[in-house]
């Protein structure tokens, strides 16, 4: 992921937030490390969700977890997540207006873009 105001950070941070608990769980983590039952009940996901959203954040970098399987299977009940130094730096992103403002108006640009083809 490019780093924050890289002319491609808005597009990535953009697709990221578009998918379904991702920001519910980067939130959730800013209390501390805690298990799949603990993020559960921050981030009101059912658990194919939260698996999914934790997969795709594993991908990115941005959560890490203490054991050194899979992120293609299910993880013990015990397994604990956290944020990455980068995940940490991106929850700061967004926590940035100007951030918002810039994913915003590239969504209306990208949408205004696609109507007009």
């Amino acid at each position: 992921m490019p780093a924050i105001g890289e002319p491609d950070s808005v597009p990535d941070m953009l697709e990221l937030v578009s998918h379904a608990h991702v920001l519910e769980v980067l939130d959730a983590l800013t209390r501390g490390p805690m298990t799949r039952a603990d993020l559960g009940t921050h981030a009101h996901a059912g658990r194919r969700g939260l698996a999914a959203a934790l997969r795709l954040l594993g991908a990115r970098g941005l959560v890490t977890r203490n054991d050194h399987g899979s992120w293609d299977t299910d993880a013990p009940a015990d397994t604990v997540y956290r944020h990455t130094v980068i995940g940490r730096v991106v929850v700061e992103a967004l926590s940035c207006y100007s951030l918002w403002t810039a994913m915003y108006n590239r969504a209306e640009t990208d949408r205004d873009h696609s109507w007009n083809r």
